[in-house]
């Protein structure tokens, strides 16, 4: 399943842990360099 709701750094990592996720749809947030990098970082920490 693609998560496609509010995704976000202090999100991303809950999410993206659940084991139903297979990865997110990101929006806002793709649009801050910083923030976008921030959930990268969140899903590659992840190993499902």
């Amino acid at each position: 399943m693609l998560y496609g709701g509010s995704v976000t750094p202090d999100s991303a990592a809950v999410l993206l842990s659940l084991p139903e996720a297979d990865g997110a749809l990101i929006g806002g947030a793709s649009l801050d360099p910083e923030a976008f990098c921030a959930i990268v970082a969140a899903a590659g920490a992840i190993s499902n």
